[in-house]
């Protein structure tokens, strides 16, 4: 259960350090003029530092403490911590007023999941977003926005498009945790058929090894929970000096978590080695760069299996699970990914073999 989390100290008014030094001044009895005299300063310019005017300077700071006897790093902090509640007011008057973006975003699921701290004070809330974003405004996060492609056209839904960019940013905060290796697409090529025996593994077993054999090759292979209205099965990327996968289980189906594995490495091979991209996909949407995605529906289906395998399998009575089992064990992948092909074809209805097919969903501490 998320709870309200706690605000941090944060004063309603910003207390000047002239309100210290005149109650000091008070205390010894001494006139604002007499401080000037012992300070050498004109007394309009200490009444200006008392009535918070005039900022307190290193200087300053250093001939208070000979005059009054406090250090001037009292002084100092007395000034910094004056001109900073003063600037967060600013900014908390600030967001009040942008706080209105706040309903464009999945905020209440993005809490639960522990992205964000949920917060009473739509200020504060407003803050959270924007610390989760990285910038210093709800205008600025057009810009990060945009990392969603303007591209992407849906068959049947209407994506949220902060709600996506929300989803990535999760996605690029997580891969920014991962140390990988330079990029090197040809020996992550040279591996394929490693990543491939995976599939017949439990998610216990295939996500480190998983995570572990990309990011040896410059890949950072991230699982971000599925955001309402996102819409997005997976994406891949490049980012500074590494290329992340993202998936997101929103098809809890393995079968189709593999395909979208794949056809998210065939974005990273066929796509991504000499130029930067963004490719977000699902099977709800198209997308005008359609030939790229024939091309990495095309490599995941043939890495999964390859065009002679499947053939071979037409021969065969694959109306029959233990035809499709043995099949599937012959060529070393999972025997659901071979039933996903089957209906994906129309070869079999959708409702039979459908034993053969399991899902994964996520882990309590993958939820967060």
């Amino acid at each position: 259960m998320t709870t309200i989390a706690p605000r941090p100290y944060s004063p309603d008014i910003a207390i000047s350090p002239g309100e210290t030094i005149r109650e000091v001044l008070e205390h010894e009895g001494m006139t604002q003029a007499e401080l000037a005299k012992r300070m050498g300063r004109p007394i309009n310019k200490i009444n200006e530092v008392i009535q918070g005017k005039r900022q307190i300077t290193a200087d300053t700071a250093l001939e208070l403490e000979l005059a009054l006897g406090l250090p001037a790093s009292f002084w100092i902090n007395l000034e910094k911590n004056y001109q900073l509640t003063k600037a967060r007011l600013t900014q908390k008057k600030r967001l009040d007023r942008e706080s209105t973006h706040l309903a464009s975003f999945p905020v209440k699921e993005m809490c639960r999941l522990g992205w964000l701290k949920k917060m009473s004070d739509k200020a504060d809330q407003a803050h959270e977003i924007l610390s989760f974003f990285g910038v210093t405004s709800f205008s600025m996060i057009k810009k990060v926005k945009s990392l969603a492609p303007v591209w992407r056209k849906t068959r049947t839904k209407k994506a949220c498009e902060y709600a996506l960019a929300s989803w990535l940013q999760r996605g690029i905060r997580l891969s920014h945790e991962i140390e990988t290796e330079d990029f090197d697409p040809t020996g992550l090529k040279s591996n394929i058929n490693e990543l491939r025996a995976l599939t017949v593994q439990n998610p216990e077993v295939f996500e480190p090894a998983l995570k572990t054999i990309c990011a040896q090759y410059g890949v950072a292979v991230v699982f971000v929970p599925h955001l309402p209205k996102s819409y997005a099965s997976g994406a891949a990327y490049r980012l500074y000096d590494k290329v992340v996968i993202q998936l997101s289980l929103r098809h809890q189906w393995a079968d189709i978590f593999w395909f979208n594995f794949f056809h998210e490495l065939g974005h990273v091979l066929l796509h991504l080695t000499k130029r930067k991209g963004v490719f977000v996909d699902d099977k709800d949407f198209t997308v005008e760069s359609e030939d790229l995605e024939v091309e990495a529906n095309d490599f995941a289906a043939m890495t999964l299996i390859p065009t002679d395998d499947f053939e071979s399998l037409a021969s065969r009575a694959f109306s029959r699970a233990a035809v499709v089992q043995a099949f599937a064990n012959e060529i070393g992948i999972a025997s659901g990914i071979v039933v996903g092909r089957l209906h994906h074809e129309g070869l079999v209805p959708r409702n039979r073999l459908v034993s053969l097919r399991c899902q994964y969903t996520w882990r309590d501490e993958d939820v967060e």
